[in-house]
């Protein structure tokens, strides 16, 4: 898909590129005739397939008819070269993220931005639609300070599509999850609650629940652990403030606020020093260690303590409220055999965990190379990709233009793509990356230079009468093009060898060239397949110097040349 200022989409016409997200690439369009500025959010990360297409504009319907002051509007979707996109309202404030990092947040700004999330939340919930990715970066600021929700339901209509995260979690931003997100069951308005118990939390602290701590860990935190109190963060702030984030923090939707505002109105409450209503509910948390007990191995999911019964809270004319966590009930003691299995089960998780963190330091990272640095408009690169998750379709993406080529990688995560520059290409620096789903951990710069101008067409006599006719040269062959699957190959090596331009059909010969010596060993000869070649083997000679080397190859008519170094 391609889109570059000038592009109609709809009544919209695109005017410059704003920036990328993890949907996709965002642009600022306008509406001569409304004479109103949109921002295009592009979602790349989908699969242009009929069922995902389908649930997208059923989806996009529901959310278009939303009308509030607290969410974004959104004004027109569809889709553009099998890709869909929608045009939303264009908030140029920022982001409350943004807002966050710079500042601390006092109690009073706080409360106005929580009442504001809360209000938008609400009203979506009515309407039977969940957000499903509440954060920071997902609300925006108006002029006057107002937050508005954006990308509201788009988690939902990438679930099942392309995009998902490196781990295999569901589509949302770990940080903010609630424990069903995590463990992919079902979702509903009480996770859009607990991510805003999660910001709440941070407006407050400074710091998000589970501070510090990596991916893994924070995924099975977010399902059978609590965090700490936020007044153990916050000295300034009471118990009563703690009760009330923790509940929205429950592991159990069900032991949450029955709605944000309920929530937003209770934390004001705390913070204020009033009192609850003596109807309050009060909801009872359980130790972690009983809540990871509770959970069999298959789930992933955390059990809390229900809330106490009307019965219970009338035993007391006085309304009481547990200091989060509330301590454990004296344990039975357990019998040695009991402990030494225990004390063995921890340290098989440890070893478990210790041996994943391992792996994911020192497997490589993935990474691309570039056939040139140097490419004009209409051009074909030839991309090199290594180290990437194994056996999984990926993109090549040339960023600015927006275009994209997929790919499958092999079982070892390598892969070359042959990615051919659109002529409209503007001159100047561009991006490369490599993306999986919304994972785009490699990228290279290249210049694009102008297409190159077509040869003038040379006059022709008027044939002789009689006169065979002289043949016309027909249009010059683009060159030879060669890309190596590694940058690096130890002596006595495979070096992976594709290419392409070559003359069809005909033998191709490779050669291993280094310094003053031509051939150090035998050529490798085989026939190309219509100009083109794929993950040819080539043996690297255990004869060979350690540093630069190169490997020509040639057919009858002329070779190209792809350099590489030879190690130990």
């Amino acid at each position: 898909m391609t889109i570059s200022p000038g592009t109609r989409l709809g009544q919209y016409e695109v005017q410059d590129f704003i920036g990328q997200g993890a949907m996709g690439l965002v642009y600022r369009a306008y509406h001569s005739q409304l004479e109103r500025t949109g921002a295009v959010k592009v979602l790349q990360a989908m699969s242009p397939d009929p069922d995902t297409t389908a649930r997208f504009k059923h989806e996009a319907q529901a959310i278009a008819q939303m009308r509030h002051p607290n969410i974004v509007n959104v004004y027109d979707f569809g889709e553009n070269q099998g890709t869909p996109y929608m045009i939303v309202e264009y908030v140029p404030g920022g982001s409350l993220a943004t807002r966050m990092s710079e500042r601390p947040l006092d109690q009073s700004t706080a409360l106005k931005y929580l009442r504001g999330i809360a209000a938008g939340l609400d009203y979506a919930h009515s309407k039977g639609i969940v957000h499903r990715d509440v954060k920071p970066a997902n609300v925006l600021l108006e002029a006057d300070d107002t937050p508005v929700l954006a990308d509201f339901g788009l988690a939902k209509l990438l679930q099942g599509s392309s995009l998902k995260s490196m781990t295999g979690v569901t589509t949302g931003t770990p940080a903010y999850m609630a424990p069903e997100q995590v463990a992919g069951s079902k979702v509903g308005p009480a996770a859009d609650r607990y991510s805003l118990a999660t910001i709440a939390y941070e407006m407050l602290t400074g710091v998000i629940p589970f501070d510090g701590e990596a991916l893994m860990e924070l995924l099975y935190a977010q399902v059978h652990r609590y965090p700490p109190a936020p007044s153990t963060r916050n000295p300034s702030l009471t118990p009563a403030v703690d009760d009330v984030v923790m509940r929205g923090l429950a592991k159990n939707p069900a032991d949450r606020w029955e709605s944000c505002g309920d929530f937003v109105d209770a934390l004001a409450a705390a913070l204020h020093g009033e009192k609850r209503a003596a109807g309050a509910r009060t909801v009872v948390m359980r130790p972690p260690a009983d809540v990871a007990a509770a959970v069999p191995a298959s789930a992933v999911a955390a059990t809390v303590a229900g809330p106490l019964s009307a019965a219970e809270l009338a035993a007391d004319s006085t309304p009481m409220t547990l200091a989060y966590p509330s301590p454990p009930a004296p344990a039975p003691k357990k019998s040695h055999r009991l402990r030494w299995a225990l004390g063995a089960l921890a340290i098989v998780i440890a070893l478990l965990v210790v041996a994943t963190a391992g792996y994911l330091l020192i497997r490589p990272r993935p990474s691309l190379q570039l056939s040139s640095g140097v490419v004009r408009a209409g051009g074909t690169l030839v991309v090199t990709v290594s180290n990437g998750p194994a056996d999984q379709q990926g993109e090549v993406q040339l960023m600015s233009v927006v275009h994209s080529v997929p790919f499958q990688a092999d079982t070892n995560g390598n892969a070359t793509v042959y990615l051919t520059v659109p002529l409209d290409t503007q001159p100047g620096d561009h991006t490369v990356q490599v993306c999986w789903g919304s994972i785009c951990p490699a990228a290279q710069t290249v210049l694009v230079l102008a297409p190159a101008a077509p040869p003038s067409p040379t006059p022709t006599s008027t044939p002789t009468p009689g006169a065979s006719p002289t043949p016309t040269a027909g249009p010059s062959p683009a060159a030879r093009m060669l890309a190596l699957g590694s940058g690096r190959v130890p002596r006595g090596g495979t070096l992976y060898v594709s290419g392409q331009h070559f003359l069809p059909d005909r033998t191709i010969t490779l050669y291993f060239t280094q310094g003053s010596t031509t051939i150090v060993d035998l050529p490798r000869q085989f026939s190309s397949s219509g100009g083109t070649f794929v993950d040819k083997t080539f043996k690297v000679p255990s004869s060979a110097s350690v540093g630069a080397a190169a490997v020509r190859a040639c057919d009858p008519a002329a070779c190209a040349f792809a350099t590489f170094t030879v190690t130990g």
